[in-house]
């Protein structure tokens, strides 16, 4: 048996950018060269503080996570809203973080930061929710979402979730080789 580290792919979707200004709508997580591939999402259905505690517990487990833009916002906002509802953020610092769009970036200058082109250019599978940009998937600012807005957003969770893990399956020998501390991921 070869030990590895557990490794999430993360997403969240939020009404808006800002922590200040938005709320959490879902969470998107899976494991990472598990036995499973399922994708699990953790809804607000039962208030944003109670989502966030299961992001946090799944941060706890967690030695690597991977985000599309977390450097930018997934971490950010993350914090925010931990400090916010009285929820320790040190499980976000403590594992190892992965942008995939900071490493598109700066160690293949691709110049598109959208996940879907990303994807189509590396000739990866992917849903088609996520050729529109995040903004015009939620209302900016906006608290109170209908119910179609609000399943389009868990809809989105989904395929960020299994677009970011076939992404990161595609990009492991870079990932590799740019965190060259890190053991095997799969």
């Amino acid at each position: 048996m070869r030990l590895r580290p557990i490794t999430h792919i993360l997403t969240l979707q939020a009404t808006a950018h800002s922590p200040d200004t938005g709320r959490l709508i879902c969470a998107g997580y899976m494991e990472l060269g598990g036995g499973r591939r399922s994708i699990r999402v953790i809804e607000c259905r039962g208030g944003e503080k109670a989502a966030i505690l299961a992001v946090e517990k799944v941060l706890r487990r967690s030695h690597i996570y991977v985000s599309w833009g977390g450097t930018n916002l997934l971490v950010p906002f993350l914090t925010a809203k931990m400090l916010v509802h009285g929820i320790d953020p040190s499980p976000l610092y403590s594992a190892r973080h992965i942008d995939l769009e900071r490493l598109a970036s700066e160690h293949m200058r691709l110049r598109s930061n959208s996940l879907y082109e990303i994807c189509k250019f590396f000739r990866v599978p992917i849903s088609p929710i996520l050729k529109t940009s995040r903004a015009s998937q939620t209302q900016s600012g906006r608290v109170v979402l209908s119910r179609k807005e609000a399943a389009l957003a868990v809809d989105r969770c989904r395929a960020e979730v299994a677009a970011l893990e076939a992404l990161t399956r595609r990009l492991i020998p870079l990932i590799m080789a740019v965190y060259r501390d890190l053991p095997s991921l799969l």
